[in-house]
């Protein structure tokens, strides 16, 4: 918990109905496809930094991450399980129902949860290369489109 209003350590909270930070978003739109939206603007902000020249490629790689942070927790929220505030991709996906967590577990999700915070510092990871921001790319592609499909059939009942 944490706060002045004693809010629980996640992500949920955000999206209570009322809250100040619904005030510009679309009454209509779901949270769960507002996670979604969200990981596909990532996801085009990690392809135009991934193609770049002038633009790091750990950029590209943290916003890759990024995006696939913000798929796997639009499936958790259309399962109506808070999310916690939790980078590492493996352990969000654990959390997802059976049949969505072994799709996702197929992806190499480390790849890409090693560029949440490792990739911030100088001091804890080698320099992304330019295969690394591609790799990255290409992984976040493959966990967004996992999350559009499940999110349009519908399989998102949170493993229960």
């Amino acid at each position: 918990w944490t706060g002045a209003r004693r809010r629980p350590v996640s992500c949920g909270w955000r999206f209570v109905k009322g809250s100040p930070s619904m005030a510009e978003v679309d009454p209509t739109e779901e949270p769960s496809q507002r996670w979604l939206r969200w990981a596909d603007e990532d996801l085009v902000a990690a392809g135009h930094s991934a193609a770049d020249a002038e633009v790091a490629p750990r950029v590209a790689c943290g916003m890759a991450q990024q995006a696939a942070e913000k798929a796997i927790k639009a499936l958790l929220v259309a399962a109506d399980v808070d999310p916690p505030k939790s980078h590492n991709l493996l352990r969000l996906a654990r959390m997802l129902a059976e049949e969505q967590a072994r799709l996702l577990l197929e992806v190499d999700l480390e790849e890409l949860t090693r560029w949440a915070t490792e990739g911030r510092y100088p001091e804890d990871l080698d320099e992304a290369t330019t295969s690394d921001a591609a790799r990255g790319v290409e992984l976040a592609r493959q966990v967004t489109a996992l999350a559009h499909r499940a999110l349009e059939e519908g399989k998102t009942d949170g493993g229960q």
